[in-house]
């Protein structure tokens, strides 16, 4: 699972950019000249939204027939990102949507309220996320079985056109809870199970109604999640307990979902157990699982996990291939680790015998067992850089054994600052002795008149090690 907050392997050296994508724009009608296929040298990202922009301009009918050739619902999550937005562009044009300008269509308002919590990614399965694929099957199978949900629809149209908003928002309050109700027994014909699941968190959002809308808007976490995120303070802290209070009086929704949409917006979504803390007052592990905020502790919890296993991969990688980017990638991957467990254990107290206590010593283990046993291959990173140190090749700040070894070199120093607090210090003592030593050895000088990089080299390497 690819959460959208890991870290996104770069390396420092070559400052290659980190491209972020952004949500695609809702497409607007305009009478534009006939369309182009989208320029293969655009961007992935760019491309998904110029076919997006494109279908915009087809005609209601010629919309309807691209939808049918797309293919069955049940395949809809075998497809890329991008191709959610454009099922769901189809889905609005075929009913005669032109964009916001031209007016609101009720799917387009009632999935407003859903932003907070949809994905792109098909393949994601964390709790607390809808797939923006599951929109169209959701959306037609409702129509398709509630006389009430196209009675709705049919109403609202002639409100949108009259621009009467008292009744289109009335309408808009209507349809939120018929399709909250239809959700629990809406069939489906051969379709994936992962839509079948979406539905039902579907339902529960939408039975909060106007009343979350209003909270999500009060907590500015009413939009799609984007980068960097939102910093948790004292005022979110202060207004999710007075609307999580508040929303805790409709039987028919959920509250935690509230607490889903601040986990998607957050910058360190695991900081999620502090505002769990800081609402509850509550630290004892026994308690908190019983309350009904535990499901955000679940997930963060699982995050620790599969953050755990990504960094396993990403050790073992590094130390089997000994590149630059590799090892820089493992030491990001393993630092995101220590920073989340470090955070989540500040707040709580995951005891041994808890569920949450148990994932999180397994996942531990797995981490301070592998790291002792390939700080080896670091270290032979740095030596053999060393052994194969000539004046007339490797003083260049540009060599690309220097930046594997410097490399290596910060990931010991990196890990040697966890290693006391994550129970895996031992080693590093006779580690350090060997590469103090083998830094400390004649060097050959260049020739007469060029210049001697070794001395800033050597100072870089022992800076990474936190030797100096």
């Amino acid at each position: 699972m690819r959460s959208r907050w890991q870290y996104t392997p770069t390396s420092s050296h070559t400052a290659a950019p980190v491209a972020t994508a952004e949500p695609i724009p809702t497409p607007v009608a305009s009478p534009a000249p006939a369309p182009t296929i989208p320029s293969l040298d655009a961007s992935k990202d760019a491309r998904w939204a110029q076919l997006v922009e494109l279908i915009a301009k087809l005609p209601p009918d010629k919309a309807e027939q691209l939808r049918a050739m797309l293919g069955a619902d049940s395949l809809v999550l075998t497809h890329s990102a991008g191709f959610g937005q454009v099922l769901q562009a189809l889905e609005l044009r075929r009913s005669g949507d032109r964009g916001p300008a031209a007016g609101e269509p009720l799917m387009r308002r009632v999935c407003q309220l859903l932003e907070p919590f949809l994905i792109d990614e098909p393949d994601d399965s964390d709790t607390g996320v809808i797939r923006r694929q599951s929109l169209v099957p959701w959306w037609e199978a409702s129509l398709a079985q509630s006389a009430a949900l196209r009675e709705i629809d049919e109403t609202y149209r002639r409100a949108a056109a009259a621009k009467v908003p008292a009744e289109m928002e009335r309408l808009e309050e209507e349809a939120m809870a018929e399709l909250a109700r239809r959700a629990k027994t809406l069939a489906f014909k051969n379709t994936a199970q992962a839509v079948i699941e979406d539905v039902r968190r579907i339902g529960i959002v939408l039975a909060g109604g106007a009343a979350l809308a209003r909270a999500l808007k009060d907590l500015s976490v009413d939009g799609p999640p984007q980068a960097p995120g939102i910093e948790l303070d004292a005022v979110l802290v202060r207004r999710f307990g007075k609307a999580y209070e508040a929303l805790s009086t409709n039987r028919q929704f959920d509250p935690v979902w509230l607490g889903h949409a601040v986990m998607n917006h957050l910058a360190r979504p695991w900081e999620v157990v502090t505002l769990i803390h800081r609402v509850t007052g509550c630290t004892d592990i026994q308690m908190l699982e019983q309350t009904e905020l535990a499901p955000l502790v679940d997930r963060a919890i699982g995050q620790l996990v599969a953050v755990a296993e990504e960094a396993v991969r990403a050790i073992r990688e590094a130390a089997r291939g000994r590149k630059a980017d590799q090892i820089e990638t493992a030491a990001r991957c393993a630092n995101l680790y220590f920073d989340l467990a470090e955070s989540i254990a500040r707040e709580i107290k995951l005891e041994r015998a808890s569920h949450w206590g148990q994932a999180y010593m397994a996942s531990r283990k797995q981490l301070s067992d592998l790291i002792p046993a390939k700080l080896g291959d670091f270290e032979e990173t740095i030596t053999d850089f060393l052994d194969d140190w000539r004046p007339g090749e490797h003083s260049r700040a540009d060599h690309p054994a220097f930046f594997d070894a410097i490399s290596a070199a910060d990931f010991i120093g990196a890990m040697k600052l966890r290693a006391a607090r994550h129970g895996f210090g031992m080693p590093f003592g006779g580690l350090e002795r060997r590469l103090q030593d083998a830094l400390g050895r004649p060097m050959k000088r260049p020739p007469a008149g060029r210049p001697d990089f070794w001395p800033v080299q050597k100072r870089r390497l022992l800076e990474g090690l936190r030797l100096i």
